[in-house]
């Protein structure tokens, strides 16, 4: 009997993901604070802007635009279209299933979908993607598209607004799966050395070393037998 294969969820660092949002709600509060001073300082010296300094009227609008604009997207990031977004993972037998923050599926990649690559090449591989900002790490597969054509596709942990802590253990375990169920699928070297996996699923075979050293073990034990059976005769 095979041991079922062990569903992982996603677990949010909370500290990290509260701190994040708590920056970007007191960035929104400020800069609502900066436009209605800025807002306030134009219109109590409208006139005299316009009349005597009309580049520093035209300036403060400007200015005043650029920070309404910056607040509104700052808000929908935060707010808008939240059912889209991924806010849970499972990796299962099944494969990868992605939740809303309403609990409701909003994608899935399933271990059976998984295709090879059309040139002879890793069918699953690491992407590490470096900016000057963060670093970004995802897992490159391959999947047939609504025409049936295969193309490259992301496996994405990177949620976001919300950071996880068990990112790795999520991509090693959907990689171990598909070393479990999707044996014919060949993973990168890198990816396998990064995430400490083994080139192919682990079985239990005997080659002739080990059947060797189980006739030994075996002669041995029959060995023991034998004289355990003549010490008793012996006594008796």
């Amino acid at each position: 009997m095979t041991e079922k294969f062990q569903t992982i969820e996603s677990k949010i660092n909370k500290p990290i993901t509260y701190f994040l949002m708590g920056i970007i709600w007191i960035a929104v509060i400020l800069i609502m604070v900066v436009i209605g001073v800025v807002f306030d300082l134009m219109y109590n010296n409208f006139r005299q802007y316009l009349e005597n300094d009309p580049g520093i009227f035209f300036t403060l609008l400007i200015a005043q635009l650029l920070l309404i604009f910056c607040c509104i997207a700052l808000i929908v990031a935060l707010t808008y279209r939240k059912k889209e977004k991924a806010r849970k993972v499972l990796v299962d037998e099944r494969g990868i299933t992605f939740y809303n923050n309403q609990n409701t599926i909003i994608e899935a990649i399933l271990y059976i979908d998984l295709q090879p690559a059309k040139n002879p090449s890793d069918d699953v591989y690491v992407r590490n993607t470096q900016t000057v900002k963060y670093g970004k790490t995802t897992l490159q597969i391959y999947l047939k598209n609504k025409t049936g054509e295969i193309v490259s596709s992301s496996v994405d942990f990177n949620f976001e607004l919300v950071i996880l802590r068990n990112q790795y253990d999520l991509y090693r375990h959907f990689l171990k799966g598909i070393q479990h169920f999707r044996p014919d699928l060949k993973i990168s070297l890198q990816t396998i050395e990064q995430y400490n996996l083994s080139s192919a699923p682990q079985k239990t075979e005997f080659g002739i070393f080990e059947y060797v050293m189980s006739a030994f073990f075996i002669m041995i034990a029959a060995g023991l037998i034998y004289v355990f059976i003549l010490l008793i005769k012996m006594l008796v």
